[in-house]
């Protein structure tokens, strides 16, 4: 009979197995890669523009408007017969402006693409941009952004970001009213010209001959262009006070954000400090979480993480806080940035973060859909598959002492910048 009183023995994860994407070109050169995974007969389409983001655009604005006005209406449709479409088949459907590039994701059932595809490619070739249309778009962000800025969490977030690369910088800037406000159908068009000419698809799950051949009957005479490699943008670095305080006299909290530029995935030490984020403040159980929330009860929660983009990364720690507390968690948060930089971890704590590690990578690569996103996060830059092979091994053999060289070598109290939205008690 089996005791379950005995927890069953670990066993350590050597390999992850990644079903790989393939890639197969429409007769206009549009690259469509394939991922054939999943026993349901369900599929993922998703339309990859990698010249329409933030970072490409040359008014303010027009990135996001763009793309979350192709579902408000196309040259034979309206936005609720979009709507209407899309729920008529029990489809769902993702608008997904962003920094570097935007999306387009579909997700139906497999038997069901012949009749979304006609939809999904008049979206993109087609769309209307109705003035009235984009002033209710207008209206909605515009009041959401009135709420957002309410939230202390939300403006430090913003005002780091401001911070690290600078309010005109695409990393650093932010949607704002008189952003919103500046925005015509003429901007979008423009966007959408330039941004959405360059197409790839990423197709996933059950993928048939008979998806392969929807796709290109609806995008393979399409007019598109070639993306060049994206640059490398450097952080922008501030002459002024590493502090930025927000007063806010009503709030009785704090929240807190202390960041510093970081490098892109493509860097050799990702792998390393990717561990080293995770003991200081990436899971419930890392250093930042034991000691200022478990131990000392100053806040509900405490992170750090890596934010990398293409072009650039900045390495971040965030928290609220009860006004009280504000000076006393950031001096903990530097106590515990330089605990890594000055002592080997201990291996118990070690081989904790690594078992956590490696089951994330485990768990997050079972549906089709996951390994679409693995293959994103590889492709756009520019990496291989070889990518979380190295990346697992890196977790199961990496040393105390090399965790302690990169929290020397990346967390430097000096570059660290501090936003404080809400102030000292």
């Amino acid at each position: 009979m089996l005791d379950r009183t005995i927890a069953p023995p670990a066993q350590p994860i050597r390999q992850v197995h990644l079903i790989e994407a393939q890639t197969q070109y429409l007769a206009n050169g549009v690259p469509v890669h394939v991922i054939r995974a999943g026993k349901q007969p369900v599929v993922g389409i998703e339309l990859l523009f990698k010249t329409a983001g933030t970072r490409q655009e040359t008014k303010p604005g027009s990135c996001f408007f763009t793309v979350k006005m192709l579902a408000e209406g196309t040259a034979s449709k309206s936005a609720y017969e979009i709507s209407a479409s899309v729920d008529q088949y029990g489809a769902f459907l993702q608008l997904s402006p962003g920094i570097d590039y935007s999306t387009v994701d579909l997700y139906c059932l497999s038997k069901h693409t012949n009749q979304l595809l006609p939809l999904l490619q008049e979206m993109i070739t087609e769309p209307s941009f109705l003035e009235d249309e984009l002033d209710k778009l207008k209206n909605i962000q515009q009041q959401k952004l009135k709420v957002n800025n309410e939230k202390s969490s939300v403006l430090a977030s913003k005002k780091m970001k401001a911070v690290l690369f600078g309010e005109t910088h695409p990393y650093g800037r932010s949607l704002q009213e008189e952003t919103i406000e500046a925005i015509h159908p003429e901007d979008l068009r423009s966007f959408h010209q330039h941004g959405l000419s360059n197409l790839e698809i990423i197709a996933s799950g059950d993928v048939s001959e008979e998806v392969l051949q929807a796709l290109e009957k609806h995008f393979g005479k399409l007019h598109t262009t070639n993306a060049d490699k994206p640059e490398v943008m450097a952080a922008f670095s501030p002459a002024g006070d590493k502090r930025l305080v927000v007063e806010k006299p009503d709030s009785l909290q704090s929240s807190i954000r202390m960041g510093l530029p970081l490098f892109t995935k493509d860097h050799p030490d990702y792998a390393a400090m990717r561990i080293v984020n995770t003991l200081l403040g990436g899971y419930f159980g890392s250093r930042l979480m034991r000691n200022i929330r478990e131990e000392k009860g100053l806040t509900y929660g405490i992170n750090s993480g890596m934010v990398l983009n293409q072009g650039a990364g900045y390495f971040i720690i965030g928290t609220d806080v009860k006004k009280a507390f504000t000076g006393v968690v950031i001096d903990e948060i530097y106590k515990e940035i330089q605990r890594l930089r000055e002592e080997k971890v201990d291996e118990a704590e070690l081989n904790t973060v690594k078992s956590y590690m490696a089951g994330r990578l485990l768990s997050s690569v079972d549906t089709p859909f996951a390994l679409a996103e693995k293959f994103k996060n590889i492709y756009l830059y520019g990496l291989g598959y070889d990518f979380y092979k190295n990346y697992l091994h890196t977790i199961n053999t990496i040393q105390a002492g090399t965790i302690q060289q990169m929290a020397e070598k990346h967390l430097i109290p000096g570059q660290i910048r501090e936003v404080i939205v809400g102030g000292f008690s």
